[in-house]
């Protein structure tokens, strides 16, 4: 006959539960509840699991047990830490002419912050997102991606469509202010280019400190464009204001516009813009200064070019260009400097101007002539030393010294041949000398609509834009004015 056994009863149950803790979820789409259920989740203990046990028993539980809650907290936060790491390590997708790109410091921190927003991905699909980057980090430095309607001031009110070919431009790292832009549609459309004025800047809220949009509310404004430029000056006679200059850019059917138009903005003490805390709406004023009565300028041929060139004291209307400041040394009341740009297929410039507005706030104003343009090169003896015409760039001022990078450019009027350019050059408003910057060393690859911002007096950075074959970026490169070097801050993965 078989024999049965009866398995002893255990003598007390564990005092841990024996069920295993929910698997951590490796997904880089975690938003920050998400990862706080998750990092809660693996702390598996709980009061309900300790069995009541023979003294001794019980009182050696009572010992172990803040030994193991240490245990279980210090696994918890290594848990948690490494599900935030999969959530920050990713990079911003790949993509030309952000919407929005920044360098903002913010005074909660305080830590200087490069914002990225909107843009155009690959198969030229706009892009509906943000991305903050650590600049005074390490090298190791992640990127953040941070919900788009985070930005909202208020998040019951509107925000900013998402658009290409805006105008950015910062003051300082306290604020930036963005204009117009276009939608990306295919094909496009009649009446869709903005006109919307916003500007980014910390939000203080209680302790809370963040970035947010908010509106700029002006009954008065530019029309609808893109490929326009901007830049931001402080007021010579009033340190309390700063004027958001624009110029250029073109309409839906193809205008080109020569206008200039100034929006003054009130500044705090410290820089700052002035926001009413329980408001998501600034109230300023846009005025025009220059060309205000004439439309876009339409229809161009050879001979209405060379005739304007030759016999008017003015820039030839152009896109994809840009603006810098002006150099206070070099001409105290000049508003901004103008450079590059281009004005249809086959006219591609690489000319500096420099605007002087009216004295006493007045409307109007003067150009002055800093660099002639090498008209119609093609070849390259043709440009006197110059840089290659070109559009879409990078500028920026440090000193008395201009620095252009990259674009799209090329010669022989072919626009179908141009190409995206990777050179660094140097103006110097003094001598009004240029210099190639190519002997310094190797940087970013050739590109043009890259996002690119300025911080303190020497440094710039340059992010994504579109390369050979249409290719899209998401690499960000530093360039330091004093050394002339380059430093990849974060490497491309497209």
């Amino acid at each position: 006959m078989a024999s049965t056994t009866t398995p002893a009863a255990p003598l007390r149950q564990p005092l841990l539960s024996s069920t295993p803790p929910p698997p951590h979820r490796h997904d880089q789409n975690l938003t920050g509840g998400d990862m706080y259920d998750t990092a809660r989740n693996s702390r598996n203990l709980q009061w309900s699991d300790i069995i009541v046990a023979p003294y001794p028993l019980r009182l050696t539980g009572f010992v172990m047990l803040p030994i193991v809650i240490v245990l279980i907290s210090i696994s918890a936060y290594a848990t948690s830490a490494y599900v935030a790491n999969l959530q920050w390590k990713g990079k911003p997708p790949c993509r030309k002419s952000p919407g929005a790109f920044a360098i903002l410091n913010s005074k909660a921190s305080p830590s200087l912050t490069a914002i990225i927003w909107s843009g155009v991905s690959k198969g030229e699909k706009l892009l509906h997102d943000a991305w903050l980057y650590r600049l005074d980090r390490p090298m190791n430095s992640r990127w953040i991606r941070i919900p788009h309607d985070d930005l909202a001031s208020h998040h019951h009110l509107s925000m900013p469509q998402p658009r290409t070919k805006s105008s950015i431009a910062t003051f300082g790292d306290s604020f930036a202010v963005m204009f117009g832009g276009d939608p990306n549609l295919q094909p496009p459309l009649e009446g869709v280019f903005f006109d919307d004025t916003w500007i980014i800047t910390e939000r203080k809220d209680k302790l809370v400190k963040t970035f947010h949009w908010y509106q700029v509310n002006t009954t008065v404004k530019p029309k609808k464009r893109r490929a326009h430029a901007a830049t931001i000056t402080r007021d010579a006679k009033n340190r309390s204001v700063a004027s958001y200059w624009l110029y250029g850019g073109r309409n839906e059917s193809g205008g080109v516009f020569r206008d200039v138009w100034q929006l003054p903005l009130e500044l705090d003490d410290e820089d700052n813009i002035l926001i009413d805390a329980n408001s998501s709406i600034i109230n300023a004023n846009w005025r025009c200064v220059y060309g205000c009565n004439d439309t876009a300028v339409a229809g161009w041929e050879l001979i209405d070019v060379w005739k304007w060139w030759k016999d008017r004291d003015e820039p030839i209307p152009r896109k994809g260009h840009s603006l810098t400041s002006s150099s206070s040394k070099n001409a105290p009341a000049a508003a901004f400097i103008l450079a590059f740009g281009r004005l249809n297929n086959w006219m591609y410039m690489n000319d500096i101007w420099q605007f002087v507005p009216a004295a006493d706030g007045d409307s109007g104003g003067t150009w002055q002539l800093i660099s002639a343009l090498d008209f119609l090169p093609n070849k390259t003896s043709d440009l006197n030393g110059h840089p290659m015409p070109r559009d879409h760039h990078a500028a920026f001022r440090k000193d008395d010294t201009l620095y252009f990078f990259g674009g799209r450019g090329g010669l022989n009027q072919s626009h179908d041949l141009y190409g995206p350019l990777g050179d660094l050059w140097k103006f110097n408003l003094t001598t009004s000398n240029w210099e190639s910057g190519n002997e310094s060393t190797a940087g970013p690859a050739a590109r043009w609509l890259p996002g690119a911002d300025k911080y303190g007096n020497g440094r710039f950075v340059v992010f994504g834009g579109e390369s050979y074959d249409e290719k899209k970026l998401n690499d960000l490169w530093e360039f330091d004015m004093e050394s002339s070097t380059w430093q990849l801050r974060s490497s491309s993965t497209c």
